[in-house]
């Protein structure tokens, strides 16, 4: 990858890394494969793959459940602090970036060769300022807080892996998040959720905790089937001297967003997280397709027949996880007002032991760094009985 190509950025082959939560990796293997990606292989936290750089714009552009696209340019084994000095200093930084912009290290390191991680990072960081220095006899700047380049590496062991972040910001940041409660699930966990649900798009769907509205906004998103980056102003790879607007622009041909075949509700006890709920679906575009409403869950009925439930209740900071009186009234609920209703609940097991009913299906999942458990439970009137745990 470092060395220069006569191929065009069309046509020449890259391999890809597309990070996400951990209990996600099968979610996103399967988006990428939906998109058209070669070699789609599963790891920790993340999915490889490989094709072309239209492949890598359309990957940030219509993923889901993706944190960020990585670009790896090298990956070679060090012995010491020096071996990856003079190694990263061989790259070919000068084909991505000019010395009129800045850049930035993202470093995860593993590897008792440094004393600490930073120290690593600021050893690529000489080797590309020395580069430059050496070529040009000036030197690109560093901006940890907005750099125009964002350089990932990543150190287990003795083996060394030096990507170009493609995505910048975080991908879970779509854009519309404007306002926000306490404690708000991730957008990339919260579309997540919708896919491990296997939710069509098409039944009516109901979260009758919402917050600020992240689970509902991300359902009207799949179920118009608008890409997150609709929303979003701009990715890193568009600084990089490789970029080409014209093969971008060709994405906006793949997008075919469509009408909504079923209801999306949401609602949430407090006023002001409606408020906010409503504000950032406007920025989403969606908020003629989600109908918020301020109710408690044990009060509202949002009138469906056979609604799809999907939602994140208090638990961990926002709620004393040993409260079983609350998820005793969810399953009370559930139990007697949402029959021929499917139900999917995010929340600590500890939490959910004091349901009363039994998941048809448990997902073990991290929100931040809470221990959930994602649990299906099928409501049925008559022959099929709700049991306890």
């Amino acid at each position: 990858m470092a060395q220069e190509s006569d191929k065009t950025e069309k046509s020449e082959r890259y391999k890809f890394v597309a990070t996400t939560f951990a209990g996600l990796e099968n979610v996103l293997a399967q988006e990428i494969l939906e998109l058209g990606a070669d070699d789609v292989r599963v790891g920790l936290r993340a999915v490889c793959f490989s094709g072309d750089m239209k492949m890598m714009y359309r990957a940030n552009y219509f993923l889901r459940t993706a944190l960020r696209v990585l670009l790896p340019v090298e990956t070679f084994k060090i012995r010491s602090a020096d071996d990856l000095y003079f190694k990263s200093k061989n790259i070919f930084w000068e084909k991505y970036f000019t010395l009129d912009q800045s850049f930035a290290i993202h470093h995860t390191v593993f590897s008792n060769l440094f004393r600490n991680s930073m120290f690593a990072s600021l050893k690529v960081k000489d080797a590309i300022v020395d580069r430059f220095r050496q070529k040009f006899q000036k030197r690109p700047s560093v901006d940890p807080r907005n750099p125009d380049i964002h350089v990932n590496l990543h150190i287990e062991n003795d083996v060394c892996t030096i990507s170009l972040d493609s995505s910048g910001e975080s991908l879970h940041k779509r854009g519309y998040r404007v306002g926000q409660t306490e404690a708000p699930i991730n957008e990339v966990l919260a579309a997540g959720l919708l896919k491990i649900s296997e939710w069509d798009g098409c039944q009516d769907f109901f979260d009758p905790m919402c917050g600020s509205g992240t689970i509902a906004i991300e359902a009207a998103l799949l179920a118009t089937n608008t890409p997150p980056g609709v929303i979003r102003e701009r990715f890193a790879f568009q600084k990089w001297k490789t970029y080409k607007k014209d093969l971008f622009m060709e994405l906006m041909d793949e997008i075919n967003i469509q009408e909504p075949k079923g209801k999306i509700v949401a609602s949430d006890i407090a006023r002001q997280a409606i408020s906010i709920a409503l504000k950032n679906a406007e920025a989403a575009g969606v908020e003629r397709i989600v109908d918020f409403k301020v109710s408690g869950f044990e009060d509202f009925d949002p009138g469906m027949e056979n609604p799809f439930l999907l939602f994140n209740p208090p638990y961990g900071e926002r709620l004393n996880a040993g409260n079983a009186e609350f998820y005793s009234m969810v399953g009370e609920r559930l139990k007697h007002h949402y029959t021929n209703a499917t139900a999917w609940i995010i929340s600590t097991p500890e939490c959910l032991k004091s349901i009363g009913l039994k998941p048809s299906r448990k997902v073990s999942l991290l929100n931040g760094d809470i221990n959930c458990s994602f649990r299906k439970y099928e409501l049925y009137q008559g022959s099929k009985k709700l049991q306890n745990n």
